[in-house]
Order: structure tokens, then sequence, then C-alpha cells
């Protein structure tokens, strides 16, 4: 009898119980190899002295550094380092990174691949941050075999450093499930916005590739693609004479040992993960080719004439001009940044917020954008308290260095409603929303435009973290109600999604999360409970 057997009962109590996520199972927080050989990363000359806004907004805003194994070091210290630690007394030992994490899980790997440089031998190496070490999986210059998955790209086989972010999927997933795909991306942005800071005040060229053949740069590294995966390539430094091909040595990789206490006792397959993943994915050199001539054509967009009131963001004609702003140099701010958890309900001034927006939204070199696609990102706001510009949501004209008004009046509930019904949105002096026409990202650049899009807006993210914090402000990023955002700048964001979101402000003194309600999520729980939604 179907009645007796209890299994379908059994399976679906099992199935829909509730927990906490599980701690005994968390991925960790490093990667390291008991089998390749430790070089020590010298830790004499790891900060910048750089202005941080313009390291940010400038391509090249120092002078030229050589680059060798002490400016290789200074570059991955201040993008993907372990800056401090702190011993808590709840929590016990915290580690604290250059660069922000959607909580704090790090799912980014750095990995070198190099020509001979001064200190340092030709091969392919992992940055472990645990110990400030590069550990060498590969001998012999590998540039030419990365230029080949970028269909010959110039730069990847003539400039002496490539660095490879890749992703660990199972690291993110692990807290956030199917959602932590964008997130990766977005911590590779943020990690990407402190490495084209740092490379910029160092003097380095730097540009971020997205296209490449997958599978071949993950056999390049050792990996197996699906539990870790290559997301960009960074080429650093003066391009020189392009690396003969003959010259590569090409032995192939034997993957090395992963130390047993750096794997996860047990992953859980998210298939829309991998499916999204693999099916963005460039299988031959036609598709790189195609990938970066993408960009070249003009710009579709559905953004129409904002009605309410314009305000510059050129810092020189404001509605409050100060004298120049004096900014904290960066390696001071990476050192220091940490992502706000509480924001004071004070006014910010202008000319800061306006600092902070055209320093972050200037255009990022990288092989999906150009001239006549300077960004595959729309930036909204909302402004709670800001001085000399009204509340109310606004749309950014990056290109145009102007913020359009498009609806005035008090909305701290709706920030703190969009913003997954936290504080930090409703406190904040201002909210910063990066949206993407996706349907018109998806036309021109396939699957992959999705993980282009996360990881501008992460980029976007991480400099506006330290261009707040340069200016003595805070930011922190958060989750969100997708479709709630768009209906809320709708008509003028309408078609378009979320992709990341930051919150400025003042820290408050006591800078820890505050309990939050809306008065949009206690009307939407009260309909859920059977209210009508109506005032009598």
């Amino acid at each position: 009898m179907r009645n007796g057997n209890t299994q379908a009962a059994r399976s679906y109590h099992d199935a829909t119980k509730l927990s906490y996520i599980n701690l005994s199972n968390k991925p960790p927080l490093y990667k390291s190899y008991s089998e390749a050989m430790s070089i020590p990363l010298p830790a004499d000359s790891l900060s910048s002295n750089a202005s941080t806004l313009e390291s940010v907004s400038s391509p090249l805003a120092g002078p030229e550094s050589p680059l060798d194994l002490s400016a290789l070091a200074r570059l991955l210290y201040l993008s993907a380092g372990l800056i401090r630690k702190a011993q808590l007394p709840v929590a016990g030992e915290v580690h604290y990174r250059a660069a922000a994490s959607a909580g704090a899980l790090f799912p980014i790997e750095v990995y070198v691949v190099c020509e001979k440089i001064p200190g340092l031998d030709a091969g392919v190496y992992h940055f472990s941050p645990a110990d400030f070490t590069l550990n060498r999986l590969r001998q012999g210059d590998q540039r030419s075999a990365l230029a080949e998955t970028v269909a010959g790209d110039s730069l990847v086989a003539a400039c002496p450093v490539s660095l490879i972010f890749t992703a660990n999927f199972w690291r993110s997933a692990w807290k956030y499930r199917a959602r932590s795909y964008r997130y990766c991306f977005w911590d590779a942005g943020t990690m990407l916005a402190n490495l084209l800071a740092a490379a910029s005040a160092s003097g380095l060229p730097a540009r971020m590739l997205a296209g490449f053949l997958d599978e071949d740069v993950n056999g390049i590294l050792g990996l197996d693609s699906r539990t870790e995966s290559a997301v960009c390539i960074v080429p650093l430094g003066q391009p020189g004479p392009p690396v003969a091909q003959a010259a590569a040595e090409r032995s192939p990789l034997t993957p090395l040992q992963v130390r047993e206490v750096d794997q996860p006792k047990e992953v859980i397959d998210y298939p829309e993960v991998q499916q999204v993943h693999q099916s963005s994915n460039l299988g031959d050199g036609d598709e790189v080719s195609a990938w970066r001539l993408a960009g070249a054509g003009g710009r579709r967009t559905n953004s129409p004439p904002a009605a309410g009131d314009v305000y510059s963001i050129n810092c020189g004609q404001t509605p409050n001009p100060d004298a120049l702003l004096a900014d904290s140099p960066l390696g001071k701010v990476i050192s220091e940044r940490g992502s706000t958890r509480r924001f004071a309900r004070e006014e910010m001034p202008y000319v800061k917020l306006a600092s902070v927006l055209a320093s972050a939204t200037a255009p990022v070199a990288a092989d999906f954008l150009g001239e006549s696609q300077p960004s595959l990102l729309d930036p909204y706001l909302i402004v709670n308290a800001v001085q000399d510009l009204p509340s109310g949501s606004y749309f950014l004209s990056a290109a145009e260095a102007r913020l359009e008004q498009l609806q005035r009046g008090e909305m701290r509930h709706e920030a703190g409603h969009l913003c997954f019904e936290q504080a930090l949105g409703a406190d904040a002096s201002a909210v910063v929303y990066f949206m993407v026409d996706l349907d018109d990202v998806l036309a021109k650049y396939g699957n992959r435009g999705y993980r282009a899009a996360q990881m501008e807006a992460g980029i976007l993210g991480g400099r506006m973290y330290l261009c707040a914090h340069a200016l003595g402000l805070g930011a922190t990023g958060m989750t969100f109600y997708d479709d709630d955002v768009t209906e809320f700048f709708s008509p003028h964001a309408e078609g378009k999604s979320l992709m990341f979101l930051v919150a400025l402000g003042v820290t408050h003194a006591n800078n820890r999360v505050r309990p939050f309600r809306s008065r949009v999520g206690v009307l939407l729980d009260s309909m859920a409970r059977g209210a009508s939604g109506r005032r009598a």
C-alpha cells in the first residue's frame, strides 16, 4: 500500500527543515598547495602614497615603477592581501582582506603568469594571502600559451606579468546558494578596483580581459573548471617584445595536491551556477575575437530625458564648490577600509558625493568596453541627506557628468526596503544602484555579457568604497529586491536590471547593525496576512 511506504513523509520532512547554514561544512578561506615550492614575498614596500581619487579615476596616476618582485608583491597585497587580523570577544580571530567580499567569504583566487622579472623566475604561481607567498605551479615562460587563450592578444604575449582571477564557486555558494554566482563577480570586481588603482598609482599599465578560452586557461592553472574557474585576466606593465611561441615551455601541468585541510568536507551542487557558467564559456578563437568586437557598435538606450532638475558632478561646477578635496593616500585607505555597518543619518557635502561619483564611474580599461561603449551600466541614486541636493531619486549620466532628478521627496523607507529591508539603505546619505539593460547586453555579448555586467558593477562599487573612505565617509554594498528596484526607478529604468548597489554616508559612532523595518515592509507583511492595503 502506498500509505504504508513512509519514505515520502520522511523525505518531505527532512527537505523542509529550517536551520542555520551548516558551519561544520564551511569552505576554507584560503587555498594552498602541499607540494609546491613556496616563495616568500617581500613585505618592505607594500603601501602607496598616491592620491586615491586620482589612482581610481586615472589609468596612470603615478610615475612608472619597475615591475619587479617588490612591485608585484605590493599589487597583490593591495588587491587580494590579508591586511590585518582582529581578535573579537564573540567571534574569535577575524581576517580582513584588502577588498570587500560578500559575507567575507573571499571566493576569488589570484594566479601569476610571468616572464623572468627581477626577483622571480618565469612561471605560473598561485598567490597565498595567508602566509604572503607565491606557490610555483609551473616553471618556464607560459605567456604565449596564455596569449593563445585570448586569440593572440598582444598585451598578454608582451607584458611581463598577467594576473588571473578565478572563482571558487562553493566558497560563496555555501552561504548564498544559487545567487552566489553574482557575488563571485562582485567580489572579483572589488578586487579589480583595488588592483587597477594600485597599478595606476605605480605607473603600471593594466587592462582587464574578460574574453578567453575558459578550459585552456583553467588547464594552464591546473583547475578542474567545475569547482574553480578563471573569470578574468589582467596583463600588467609596459609591453616588451612579444614572447616567441617556440620559447614557451609547454610541458603538461600535473595538478599539485591541495592541502587536505583546505578541502571542503562536502560540496553541494547548484545546477543553476554550473549552467550559467558553462553556457557563457568561449570555446574557440573566433568566439574570443567576436567578444572583443562586440562593443564596437553603438549603444541602445531606453533612458528618456529627465523631467526634473540637473546637477553637475564636475567638482568645479557643484552648487557649493569647496577647495580641492584632500583625500587619504591609497595605501592608507586600503589598510583601514571596512564595510560600514551603520550610518549616522547626517548630511554629506555635495562636493564629496560628486567626487566619489565622478572618480568611480571613470571608464574601466576592459576588453568589452571602448569609446563607443564606455560602460555597460546606468547608475541610479536615492538621495537621503546631501547638502545642496534635494532628497529624491536620480539618474546619473556619467558621460555628461550630471545627475538628473527623477522624483523629489523623502525616500528613506523606500531605500531601506529596496536594500533587502536593511537600515543601512535608510540611514545612508545616498544609495547608488548600478543597473543594466540586460537584453541589450546579452544580445551584443551573449551569456558572457552577464559576467561582464556583474564584474563592471563590482569594479565601480569597489571604487566607491575606496573613494568614500578616502574622503572620510563610509560605504557598504548590499543585496536587494531585484524587481522592486526596477519598478521604483521606472518608467526611466523600465527593462533594466540591478547588478549591484553601494550605500554611502557618514559612519555612525556605534558602527554596528541596527534593527530596522521599513513602512514598505510592514505594509507588505500586513497584506500577506490578509490586509487590503487600502487606507480607510
